[in-house]
Order: structure tokens, then sequence, then C-alpha cells
């Protein structure tokens, strides 16, 4: 069985654009919520743009609903969050906020990134993070790897 070479240089070219992405979230994040932890920033995700109940926040994330629950009633005390009387939690402004900031700076820092790049690799870049952007973008949330790889 042979493998075809453009796959093979596709993969590790793919990995390198993956692990670039994944640091340009946890800088932007860092950047402009250095206060809200990583599991909180899942939770402001995971909230959306609609009321949820915590069980689904739980099942959405993966998680015991108590670990959701703890994180919620922290975002709540830090306003970026609030229960509404139904038992569901909502976005509030501040909290509407901080995802849009953080999604601007990743914005810039992508933009950063394919302005420095070599020009010979600008276009296989801009191409591979717009397919990468439209895969994840109608995304709620992005799942944490349970995976040791």
């Amino acid at each position: 069985m042979s493998v075809e070479p453009e796959r093979a240089e596709a993969s590790p070219a793919a990995e390198h654009v993956a692990e670039a992405m994944i640091k340009l979230w946890q800088q932007a994040h860092e950047d402009v919520a250095p206060t809200v932890s990583e599991g909180q920033m899942r939770i402001l995700l995971a909230l959306g743009t609609q009321p949820t109940d915590p069980d689904r926040i739980a099942g959405d994330l993966r998680v015991s609903a108590s670990w959701a629950t703890r994180l919620l009633d922290h975002l709540v005390q830090r306003t970026l969050v609030r229960r509404l009387p139904s038992g569901e939690f909502s976005l509030t402004g501040a909290g509407k906020g901080v995802l849009e900031a953080t999604r601007q700076r990743r914005r810039q820092l992508l933009e950063q990134t394919l302005v420095t790049a070599a020009p010979p690799d600008r276009p296989v870049l801009r191409d591979t993070f717009n397919q990468l952007y439209g895969a994840v973008c109608p995304l709620t949330w992005v799942p944490r790897s349970r995976s040791p790889l």
C-alpha cells in the first residue's frame, strides 16, 4: 500500500497549523481574561447565546454537574453569568464582552501570524486557517480532548 505524497506532506503541515491555532487560542484568552480559568472559559463558550441549564452544560462539556454548577456559581459572583429564575444560566453583558474581546484578540493574533509568515506560506496558512475557522465556527464550544496524545 502506498501513501500519496501530498497526503504525507499535508499531515505535518495540518498538525503544525492545529498547534498554532491552539497556541493562538490560549494566548488570546491569556491576553484578554487572564483571571478567567480555562474551565470558566469553557463554561462561557458552552453558554453561547441562549440560557442553558447546568445539567445540559455538564453534558455538553462531559463533566460532572457539580463541577459545572461550581464554575457557574463562580462566574455569577464575577458577574460574567446570571442565574435566571428558571434555574438556567445566561451570559451577562460582561460575559459576552469577554468572549467577543477574546475572539477579536484571536483574530489579531491570526492576522499577525499571517503577516509575519514567509510570503510563499501565506496563501497556504490563510486557506488552512479559513478551513479550520469554517469547521470550528459553527461549534458553540471546543471540547477538551480526553486523549493522552
